[in-house]
């Protein structure tokens, strides 16, 4: 067997009217789980359609095991690969057992009909789909997922070693998605190859092993999730900010968009986030998510504030866990806030190992106090001088609660006026 089970060579495709492929060298061993990814009218769709033969290339070429595409005879290069197309729609009413046999074409010979051994593959594959009530279902009365399940039943009766696979989850719920590409991975497992164009790139993100980012016909990027999945690879690509994170469950990258809260304003304004005991994880959240520029107080380790800073790359000082903050550490963290133009300090207890924090907002060139929400830690002091110092703050902070800061910060009114909201500010205890 060949490590290579398919690769293209300087491949492109021109057509009348624009140049869709242009130039693509990549190779798929055994084994491997390749996503394509891109914007639309990036070329996936149109590389797998090279690479199965459906259309011929202008320039290069494609080799199967080592073998010029073109010089297969199509029966052969159905027993080598198949392909699972966007479009899962059919005029003919067929049962669903019968689009299943068609998987077997490629082993039949002429006047030859399904064995009870290929009927066997085809209720086995519709049963790994979880799909097995609908065997004399008509295919053209289903849903566009339960026809993308059908259709992957199908190749796997066919008993490839690659498959390639054209936005294979765009009909399916998050469940099937999650079905659909742990079977993918699991055929990985039997030295069988993957290559499926994927608009999700969270999904991409945690079941593909390598991944090709295409970008107006040509390879922006080629490795491991990690290696493509950057906000510096994405931004220009798909010609928007994006903010790439990792999932603390699975270890994936989760990649979102970040749309900027006010159009037009470049640099966008540093906020710096004074938070403990996870008060600032919903904040820090939605200032990445309306592409603010952010800092961190001191965060003490193993905080879940400064687990979330980490992972964003915010930058902030960390301290060991349960100890007191320094003057040491207040020097490192005090241009962070000076810096900054606006600090807001989150609403947690304050006691001897956190409070340098207060002293930190005490030199903020313009500071907004959260209030206390009604599923937050509440703002109590554990010495008399954390209390005197808050209540100093008080007499130049400007006040709000959560949902209001939110509003003020995506509509970037805080920043248009002083929003000055002195007074009647009240603690948990209702004293003010």
């Amino acid at each position: 067997m060949t490590e290579n089970l398919i690769e293209t060579r300087s491949v492109g495709f021109v057509t009348a009217e624009k140049r869709i492929i242009d130039g693509i060298s990549i190779s798929v061993k055994r084994g491997e789980f390749v996503g394509l990814v891109g914007p639309n009218g990036a070329g996936k769709t149109t590389l797998l359609r090279l690479m199965i033969g459906v259309l011929p290339p202008t320039a290069g070429e494609v080799l199967l095991e080592e073998r010029r595409l073109q010089e297969i005879r199509l029966r052969e290069r159905a027993r080598k690969m198949s392909y699972l197309s966007q479009e899962t729609s059919t005029v003919f009413p067929y049962p669903v057992l019968d689009i299943l046999l068609m998987g077997r074409y490629p082993f039949l010979g002429r006047f030859r009909r399904e064995s009870e051994s290929d009927l066997d593959k085809a209720r086995r594959a519709l049963a790994y789909v979880g799909m097995s009530d609908f065997e004399d279902r008509y295919f053209n009365e289903l849903s566009g997922g339960e026809r993308q399940l059908i259709l992957f039943a199908k190749i796997l009766v066919q008993e490839t070693d690659l498959l390639l696979l054209d936005e294979p989850t765009s009909n399916l719920d998050i469940k099937h998605q999650d079905q659909f590409f742990s079977m993918a991975c699991e055929l990985t497992r039997e030295k069988k190859a993957v290559v499926a164009a994927v608009h999700n790139l969270n999904i991409a993100s945690q079941y593909c092993s390598r991944l090709i980012l295409l970008h107006r016909g040509r390879v922006a990027a080629e490795g491991k999730p990690d290696e493509v999945l950057r906000s510096e690879q994405l931004d220009g690509v798909y010609e928007t900010k994006t903010v790439v994170t990792r999932n603390t469950s699975t270890g994936a990258l989760v990649v979102n968009v970040a749309p900027r809260a006010q159009a037009g304003r470049y640099p966008m304004p540093r906020i710096h986030v004074i938070g403990g005991a996870g008060s600032a994880i919903n904040l820090t959240r939605e200032l990445v998510r309306l592409g603010y520029r952010i800092s961190g107080g001191v965060a003490h380790e193993y905080d879940a504030d400064q687990k979330l800073w980490h992972t964003l790359e915010v930058p902030f000082v960390s301290i060991g866990a349960f100890s007191h903050i320094t003057a040491q550490d207040l020097d490192k963290a005090r241009s962070l806030v000076e810096e900054a133009d606006l600090t807001i300090l989150c609403s947690f207890p304050v006691g001897p190992g956190n409070e340098g924090n207060l002293a930190l907002a005490e030199r903020a060139r313009r500071l907004v106090i959260l209030e206390a929400g009604p599923q937050e830690e509440p703002r109590i002091f554990f010495s008399q001088n954390a209390q005197a110092v808050f209540y100093s703050l008080l007499e130049k902070a400007e006040h709000m609660d959560y949902w209001q800061l939110c509003e003020a910060l995506e509509s970037g009114t805080i920043f248009s006026s002083s929003g000055e909201q002195r007074g009647g500010y009240k603690n948990q205890k209702g004293t003010p």
